[in-house]
C-alpha cells in the first residue's frame, strides 16, 4: 500500500521550506534567553522533520507525539491518539507545543486544546497551523483524513474559550517572501484572483515554482497562536 505522505506530500516537495518556517516561527514566537535549552513538543510529528529544523536554529530538547507506533531517532517519540487520551507528559512540561497541519485532522478540538494547555508551563507558547476554509473550502475535501475545516474566528476563539491568553489567529500565507516584507502582502492576494486551474494540474507541475506562486497565494492557511497564564 502506497503511503499517505507519497500522495500528499510527494517527494519533490521544496526541501528547504521546512527550515524557513522553523526559523520564522522561532524567531517570532520562541525566542529565549542565549544559552537557555527550550523543550518543544510537535504534536503530529511525523517523522520529526519539523523538530529537527527547529533544533538547527536553537538546540532544543525534541519531543514529539503522532497516533501510530514506532522508533524514531532524533527525538523523544511517544504514541498517542489526541482524540480521546491524554498527551503522555506532565502539566506544565513543555515551553513551547507546535503543531502543523494536523488539527483539520482531529474531530476532538477540546481534547486538543485543553491537553496542550495542561502541558504547556506557565508563559508557554502554542503556535498551531491549519488550512483556512474560506480558501480552501473547494479542496479541503481532496485529503480523505481531513475531518473538521476552520475559520479565523473560530479557531481564535477555541483558543480563548480554553484558556490561551493573547489568543490571536490570522491568515498565512506559504511565501518566505511575504514574512520578511510583509508590505507585500497585497501580492498573493492579486494573485489569488487568477483562476483555479492555473495552480497545478498534476505531480509534476505541483512545485515548479511559478505554479507554486499561484498556489500558495490562493490556498491560505490559519497561523494560531496563545500563551498559558
Amino acid at each position: 500500500m502506497t503511503s499517505y505522505t507519497d500522495i500528499i506530500y510527494p517527494a519533490d516537495e521544496d526541501n528547504s521550506y521546512p527550515q524557513k518556517l522553523s526559523s520564522y516561527i522561532y524567531e517570532r514566537f520562541f525566542s529565549e534567553d542565549p544559552g537557555y535549552v527550550p523543550t518543544i513538543l510537535d504534536i503530529g510529528c511525523c517523522t520529526g522533520k519539523a523538530l529537527k529544523m527547529f533544533d538547527k536554529v536553537n538546540p532544543m530538547a525534541l519531543h514529539g507525539i503522532d497516533i501510530r507506533n514506532e522508533e524514531i531517532e532524533g527525538f523523544v517519540f511517544k504514541e498517542c491518539d489526541i482524540e480521546t487520551e491524554p498527551i503522555p507528559y506532565p502539566e506544565n512540561y513543555f515551553d513551547f507545543v507546535y503543531t502543523k497541519s494536523v488539527l483539520e485532522h482531529v474531530r476532538n478540538t477540546d481534547n486538543f486544546l485543553s491537553e496542550t494547555l495542561r502541558v504547556l508551563k506557565p508563559g508557554g507558547v502554542f503556535v498551531g497551523l491549519t488550512p483556512d476554509w474560506k480558501s480552501q473550502q473547494n479542496i479541503f475535501w481532496d485529503d480523505y483524513t481531513h475531518v473538521k475545516p476552520f475559520t479565523r474566528k473560530g479557531l481564535r476563539d477555541a483558543l480563548r474559550i480554553h484558556g490561551f491568553e493573547d489568543a490571536d489567529c490570522e491568515y498565512f500565507y506559504q511565501l518566505p517572501f511575504i514574512w520578511k516584507y510583509p508590505r507585500l502582502s497585497f501580492v498573493p492576494k492579486l494573485i489569488a484572483l487568477l483562476p483555479d486551474f492555473l495552480k497545478w494540474k498534476d505531480r509534476e507541475q505541483r512545485n515548479t515554482r511559478d505554479r507554486k506562486l499561484i498556489r500558495f497565494s490562493k490556498e491560505v492557511m490559519l497561523l494560531s497562536y496563545g500563551v498559558k497564564k
